[in-house]
């Protein structure tokens, strides 16, 4: 249901757009706090987000961890230990963007992935994205035969993540936060959104501050592990964030998709707006990762005691 005039508003706006018309803004001028949640992305080693899983346990809180096969079968203690903590472990495949590919074809990857992912966590895959947050209706079929709850996809609205309900089906779609880098196109929220672009630290660190100045309702900010869990100078802008008392962070991802304070919007799949844009797909960084300093191993949760 429409909770308020700030729903509403953003409900007109929606059903008075198409797909490739401007994105919802949110409203200025409130100062609400938004509830927020990170994602953790990783591809490539464990390390990162031992060290993000230890820095939000201080802070009594839970992550949405987007992982695939090759770290699932690499690091099964490790991914285990996450979903025993209560961070929230979804599949991905980076392989290919989920748009206009056959029915069968991302049934079958995604029941191997949510296949593996159960043997290793011991819970349902209830999260599934594919390269680049892409999903078509087969995703949403595709979920809906295996009992995916929610499909992850690009932003539409602005930094606002929207969470749609299509009337046709019964997964839901997480629209993720979503911003402009000046004219790079549109991107996650994310860390290795501005690294690959060129951007530095400091550049996140107020892309930030222009995001929440918008006073989003729900925020999802995205680390891929291996960068903003690893290298000093990206974390220390994480840490700050973390400790600034201007996100409300949700305790885990179940708040985060059931509060009332977010928005939430049940339409038909006809009337959700898609994002199929992509303008980047070769990194071309100012400061290449191995230049970047560490941060100290924060916590090894499988070392032996």
């Amino acid at each position: 249901m429409l909770k308020n005039t700030c729903v509403l508003a953003v409900f007109i706006a929606l059903l008075g757009s198409c797909a490739g018309c401007p994105m919802i803004e949110p409203e200025s001028g409130d100062s609400q706090k938004p509830i927020g949640l990170v994602q953790l992305i990783e591809f490539h080693d464990i390390q990162g987000l031992r060290n993000w899983a230890h820095a939000l346990d201080q802070r009594a809180m839970k992550s949405l961890v987007f992982i695939q096969s090759n770290m699932l079968e690499a690091y099964p203690e490790d991914i285990r230990w996450l979903a025993d903590q209560g961070h929230e472990i979804g599949g991905g495949y980076a392989d290919e963007a989920f748009w206009d590919v056959p029915y069968e074809t991302q049934l079958e990857v995604m029941e191997e992935t949510k296949e593996l992912l159960e043997n290793v966590t011991g819970r349902p895959m209830r999260v599934f994205g594919s390269r680049y947050f892409a999903y078509d209706e087969n995703t949403l079929k595709a979920a809906d035969a295996l009992g995916v709850e929610y499909v992850l996809a690009r932003g539409t609205s602005d930094v606002e993540a929207l969470i749609y309900e299509p009337q046709d089906h019964d997964c839901r779609i997480i629209s993720v936060s979503n911003v402009t880098f000046a004219d790079m196109g549109r991107g996650s929220l994310c860390d290795y959104s501005l690294w690959a672009r060129g951007s530095t630290a400091n550049d996140f660190e107020q892309v930030l501050e222009e995001t929440l100045a918008k006073h989003p309702k729900r925020l999802m900010v995205v680390s891929h592990a291996y960068l903003g869990g690893m290298k000093k100078t990206w974390w220390a802008v994480y840490e700050n964030l973390l400790d600034s008392g201007e996100i409300v962070w949700a305790a885990d991802f179940d708040e985060w998709v059931t509060s009332e304070s977010g928005v939430n919007l049940k339409v038909p799949l006809s009337m959700i707006p898609e994002n199929r844009e992509v303008l980047y797909t070769t990194p071309t960084p100012s400061v290449p990762l191995e230049e970047l300093d560490d941060v100290d191993q924060m916590y090894n949760p499988c070392a032996p005691q």
